[in-house]
């Protein structure tokens, strides 16, 4: 089977073994012919995943599904809907491959998580930014072995996230295949982020499964910029005896005048901690309860608010005091280029996670502020964040720092002994920054500790358990470093579990200025300079060049510059010398056009989509090209494209 068409890079193939290797250790048989059976809780499970959300998008676009629903039944292929936690809740298309998979419990009831199902393309969505394939013998198991899988991430506009997977023959598979497949991911994006319906009833019921009696015993509310209420959960209605139809956009003071207070906050944009309020009861009884209100953003953009009335004590934010902490957020990570969204999003998806994360880029992409982000994200954000620079720490004392030691266990020793850093960061992140540089012969002791989940203090002989979310990073090609044995295979295997490849600057031309204008206002603040603007022909010769040092040495370039600048405006001859003698050679090629009937059927309704939403979201934004932008998660040429009507349908890919 030829399929030197399909582009994946080195990063991704890396991440399948990796799969294939935690398959191995956790003693899956890889000769498996079927997953394991679906009993009837497993399928009402898997209904009930639902909530009307397939219905509804069903009923919006009927035309879409019926073309869908043809096109694959014609090409011997079969899609399948997945939950967050690979369930499978809905299937359709060939008859005859569905009924095969039927008999592998590939079905709905199902699950295809790496636990049961092996390496396959819906796993692997998981764990890329980007869709995925597995080919064939790719996958662990015998079972998926007859096909190829085609898998991606749908995120829905009211939280109802999860994946699509395509199967089709591998016989079956060639350009016009993953063409097609490619052009289903983008029609089935469109269709999950909602902006096809405005059915507000609709989108409570979705979102009230995140917020069930099961998972909080907190009354939760998410309004808009406007206050007016866009969910409520459960224990919301239970309090207050209210029903859906009279609370969803209904302002929150009239509904809730006893939180009329938070209103202004919202308006402000200023986050609320552990505030008294007395809440009404039906029966005109009050109680006293605590309120906390966060600020929902996305790149700086504020959508709305989360309130969270809880009993007892008051919730309080607490950094620990030894400075382990994290200290930036996703909010302080700058950029609007389609691939930078598209990263920044992902390490968003998996923050929730608790597995081991390799970050790999080069110097100055800001490895270690998406490590931050990552912390400040997940559930470990109230613990430690605990950052180590492998490279830093000399080759003998690397293993005192990382595992601590015991009183007089070596000279120069403390005599109370020391904690190490896999101590300092129990229960949250320890971020191993240049893990390329650490010695061979402390990269089995730090397997072991992973494995275990547990470390031994350098002189001591009990060990300790420990809990870490591993998070590492390199700007070394490590399969190299495999091949010339300075880094073990199986403790990449066991860090590069999720990988994040980050973006050198020269491929978010888009950014450029944006962060130029940010480090401009930063450093004529501390300069005390008077300097607003940056000249076209500086923006050109910065956008041309090619920043080998990436967003490091753009920084450093804009220091320079201020410090230089006399006057309000950072001329062509405020930068260095190196930037503006240098010329950037555009290596871009055009993709290929869309072919075959079922291609257009889908372009043309891809083309047709997104032009709808981007005249809705101009209407919302007032105009505002760059908010539109922002939401659509596109540059802004591509948005004139997509208004002009002439946008190519792969023009993003």
């Amino acid at each position: 089977m030829n399929t030197d068409f399909l582009i994946r890079e080195k990063e991704y193939l890396s991440m399948l073994e990796s799969s294939r290797y935690m398959c191995e250790r956790n003693g899956l048989d890889m000769h498996t012919q079927a997953l394991p059976e679906v009993t009837e809780a497993d399928r009402e499970r898997c209904k009930n995943h639902v909530t009307g959300h397939i219905r509804l998008m069903r009923k919006s676009t009927p035309e879409y599904y019926q073309a869908v629903a043809e096109t694959l039944a014609a090409n011997n292929s079969v899609l399948l809907y997945l939950y967050e936690n690979f369930d499978v809740f809905g299937r359709y298309g060939d008859k005859k491959l569905k009924d095969e998979l039927f008999e592998k419990n590939i079905k709905l009831g199902g699950n295809v998580g790496e636990s049961v199902a092996g390496t396959n393309a819906a796993v692997m969505s998981a764990r890329s930014p980007n869709s995925t394939w597995v080919i064939g013998d790719e996958h662990y198991l015998d079972a998926f072995k007859p096909y190829v899988t085609f898998a991606f991430r749908i995120k829905g506009k009211y939280s109802r996230n999860g994946y699509v997977m395509i199967i089709t023959y591998k016989e079956n598979f060639d350009e016009r295949i993953c063409k097609l497949f490619k052009l289903l991911e983008s029609t089935e994006t469109i269709i999950t982020t909602g902006h096809v319906t405005k059915d507000v009833i609709m989108r409570d019921i979705m979102q009230r499964n995140e917020y069930s009696r099961g998972s909080t015993n907190d009354i939760v509310i998410m309004v808009d910029n406007s206050c007016s209420v866009t969910f409520a959960n459960d224990m919301f209605y239970d309090f207050y005896n209210y029903h859906p139809q009279e609370t969803i956009n209904s302002f929150l003071g009239d509904i809730c005048p006893e939180l009329m207070s938070l209103v202004s906050k919202i308006a402000e944009g200023k986050k609320v901690i552990g505030k008294p309020v007395d809440l009404v009861h039906p029966n005109g009884s009050r109680e006293q309860y605590f309120a906390d209100c966060s600020i929902i953003n996305t790149n700086l953009r504020q959508f709305g608010a989360l309130i969270t009335i809880y009993k007892g004590k008051i919730k309080k934010e607490e950094k620990p005091a030894d400075g382990n902490y994290a200290r930036y957020t996703f909010d302080d990570l700058i950029g609007v280029s389609d691939n930078f969204v598209q990263l920044k999003r992902f390490a968003e998806q998996i923050s929730a996670t608790s597995s081991p994360i390799l970050i790999q880029g080069e110097s100055g992409t800001g490895k270690e502020l998406f490590a931050n982000a990552i912390h400040c994200t997940s559930q470990r954000k109230d613990k430690p964040f605990v950052a180590v620079n492998c490279a830093a720490i000399p080759r003998d004392l690397i293993g005192s720092e990382l595992f601590g030691y015991v009183g007089g266990s070596f000279t120069g020793a403390s005599r109370t002994g020391a904690k190490g850093k896999f101590e300092l960061a129990d229960g949250g992140t320890l971020f191993l920054d240049e893990i390329g540089e650490m010695p061979v012969e402390m990269q089995s002791v730090l397997l072991r500790a992973l494995e275990d989940n547990c470390i031994t203090r350098i002189g001591a002989t009990k060990p300790i358990n420990v809990d870490v979310r591993i998070i590492t990073a390199t700007n070394k090609d490590l399969t190299k470093c495999i091949a010339d044995g300075s880094f073990r295979a199986d403790l990449y295997y066991r860090l590069n579990v999720i990988n994040l490849t980050m973006i050198p600057l020269r491929r978010r031309r888009a950014d450029i200025k944006e962060l130029a204008e940010y480090f401009l206002e930063r450093f004529a603040h501390e300069n005390g300079k008077n300097i607003h603007e940056i000249s076209p022909a500086a923006v050109v010769a910065m956008t041309e060049y090619d920043w080998p040092g990436n967003v490091r040495e753009l920084r450093n370039c804009m220091e320079y510059s201020v410090i230089v600048c006399k006057s309000d405006c950072i001329e062509l001859e405020d930068l260095p010398q190196s930037i503006t003698n240098l010329e950037r050679a555009d290596g871009s090629a055009k993709a290929a056009e869309p072919e075959g009937t079922e291609l257009r059927i889908m372009s043309d309704f891809f083309t047709k989509q997104r032009l709808e939403m981007a005249k809705k979201l101009m209407v919302e934004f007032k105009g505002n090209k760059s908010k539109v932008a922002q939401e659509m998660g596109v540059s802004r040429s591509t948005l004139y494209r997509i208004l002009n009507g002439a946008e190519d349908t792969h023009s993003d890919k």
